[in-house]
């Protein structure tokens, strides 16, 4: 084998090494930044999520929040139970009841409220997340919260024994 040869040989294992050695580099850092393993670059990002998950929390706190509870889905004692662990986490109930007759069945659950009571209904759909809040007319920061047919019953706060007391 000639000279020229072996430096063309050589010259492709080299640039073939050098292309693997890049393109391995290259999945590395994707690796690291799609798992989070990069620090943070300061670019921003990071500052204005804080600060939106800041100013998106409510003020209130669940002892300045009535709830009126109805039952809509069908259940025997689901009102009841829901009261019970919305007591539990600090909520004033007022009504506990069965929905009207010829009231629309939410899927999951609905937050009706006023114009003073979005920050309230907010803060309930925290223990709710699947509820649709729906704005009304009434005056007042009171809100109802109807039970659908596919509601997942509300846990009881940490530490609260009157769950396991009653049952």
């Amino acid at each position: 084998m000639s000279t020229a040869a072996r430096r063309r040989r050589r010259r492709a294992a080299l640039v073939l090494t050098a292309l693997v050695t890049v393109l391995a580099a290259v999945g590395l850092y994707a690796l690291a930044y799609f798992q989070g393993w990069l620090p943070d670059d300061g670019g921003g990002t990071g500052d204005s999520d804080q600060v939106t998950a800041t100013t998106a929390a409510p003020s209130l706190q669940p002892e300045e929040v009535t709830v009126n509870i109805y039952n809509a889905s069908g259940a025997v004692g689901i009102a009841g139970r829901t009261s019970e662990a919305l007591a539990s986490h600090g909520f004033e109930i007022d009504a506990v009841d069965n929905a009207p007759q010829g009231t629309e069945t939410p899927q999951v659950a609905e937050i009706q409220h006023g114009p003073e009571g979005a920050e309230a209904a907010k803060l309930l759909s925290t223990l709710v997340p699947d509820a649709v809040l729906v704005e009304d007319t009434r005056e007042g920061a009171e809100v109802d919260l109807y039970i659908g047919t596919d509601f997942v019953e509300v846990e009881p706060a940490e530490g609260d024994d009157s769950a396991t007391a009653t049952e």
